[in-house]
């Protein structure tokens, strides 16, 4: 694997590299390091360490205040069909 740095806080890898060294790269990234990705000699992709503020993005909301808003809209919602049998012919075009 081929390591090339521009400047010192950002190593170089290409596409080829990348896939063949996954593991270890995400570990670089982990630990702080950028890293740029080139396909035939262009970047085309920064890898960065995620900021506390982009990481909780990232995750979205927590999983039992997601699942709370998703009884709520179930909740306030009037059913189409009566049972899923009755949806599954209405689906498939049937009386």
């Amino acid at each position: 694997m081929v390591v090339t740095s521009k400047k010192p806080a950002m190593q170089t890898v290409s596409a080829k590299d990348l896939k063949n060294h996954t593991g270890e790269i995400l570990r670089r990234v982990r630990a702080g390091a950028t890293v740029a990705v080139t396909n035939r000699g262009r970047r085309v992709a920064v890898i960065a360490p995620l900021s506390t503020a982009a990481e909780e993005q990232a995750h979205g909301k927590e999983g039992s205040e997601a699942w709370a808003e998703i009884r709520a809209a179930l909740a306030a919602t009037e059913p189409e069909h009566a049972d899923w049998r009755e949806a599954i012919r209405h689906s498939r075009g049937r009386p």
